[in-house]
């Protein structure tokens, strides 16, 4: 299924997204590193129509759902933010991965309900995810905040990020995802320079941050574009399933560049997840 595979590559850009995010949030403003992803995602975005030679839509509908999703997109990446910072980490990974549930139960209330065992499978990943997330704690992993403020962040970003997806995948928007993020992006640096000038500081960021954030939000852009260009598909809810394997992806990350090694727990995690989609794509 093309779906589940177009969520993927989307998993595979923000698995790449949030390892950086957990090394920026701790050091840099949170809406310091808003503003700058998403004027590097605006540059990427403008090249690609003018090599392309394509133009901006400007029709009613176009606009107001791509801008509203992309102030619900600025607000659950603000929310994940959060949640990280709050922490820990493998509490909040989890719950934020747990959205293509939301997405499912918009398909079905929309009429294209998914089969018992599509239900099922898509739980199973869910499943997974939260065993490979929640055991990638190191040694000295310790932390001092109240779990009440991760766990209401992470739901909140889970909420957003859902709602966000179902907005972008829209038939309006069907063809022209280029524009679409484009106007996502100018209303989300548009909301942040109005109401998050006073508290952005980027002059205070060392060159490494800057490489750091630019590459986020590149990463950011290219995800959030392959999922709703997923909107031409008949089955769209099957991206966000597959996409929400991006925690995934940044444990195998972590392994992979530091060297640590998997536990057993989150190798069956990791089956888990993979076998589950899979089986979902070959069904």
């Amino acid at each position: 299924m093309l779906e589940i595979a177009l969520g993927l590559m989307a998993a595979f850009a923000w698995g790449l997204h949030d390892f950086f995010v957990r090394f920026i949030v701790k050091k840099v403003n949170i809406f310091t590193a808003l503003i700058i992803t998403n004027v590097v995602g605006i540059l990427a975005l403008s090249m690609i129509l003018v090599f392309s030679n394509k133009t901006l839509v400007f029709e009613q509908p176009f606009l107001l759902i791509s801008t509203i999703y992309g102030l619900l997109f600025l607000a659950a990446t603000y929310s994940l933010y959060k949640a990280f910072d709050q922490g820990p980490v493998f509490i909040a990974a989890p719950i934020i991965c747990s959205y293509p549930l939301l997405s499912l139960l918009y398909a079905a209330m929309m009429g294209t309900s998914p089969e018992a065992y599509q239900w099922l499978l898509c739980a199973l990943v869910i499943v997974g995810l939260a065993l490979t997330v929640s055991f990638q704690i190191t040694k000295n992993t310790s932390f001092k905040s109240h779990i009440l403020p991760t766990v209401s962040w992470s739901l909140l970003a889970a909420l957003l990020f859902s709602i966000s997806f179902q907005l972008g995948q829209n038939q309006i928007i069907n063809g022209q995802e280029v524009s679409s993020n484009l106007i996502a992006r100018l209303a989300a640096a548009t909301i942040l320079f109005t109401f998050a000038f006073k508290k952005m500081r980027p002059l205070g960021l060392s060159f490494n941050q800057i490489l750091v954030l630019v590459f986020m939000g590149l990463a950011d852009t290219i995800a959030l574009t392959i999922m709703v260009y997923a909107g031409n598909y008949s089955r769209p809810e099957f991206s966000s399933v597959s996409a929400s394997t991006f925690g995934l992806i940044t444990v195998l990350l972590v392994c992979i560049i530091y060297k640590e090694r998997l536990s057993k727990t989150q190798s069956a995690g990791i089956m888990l997840v993979f076998s589950s989609i899979a089986i979902l794509s070959l069904a």
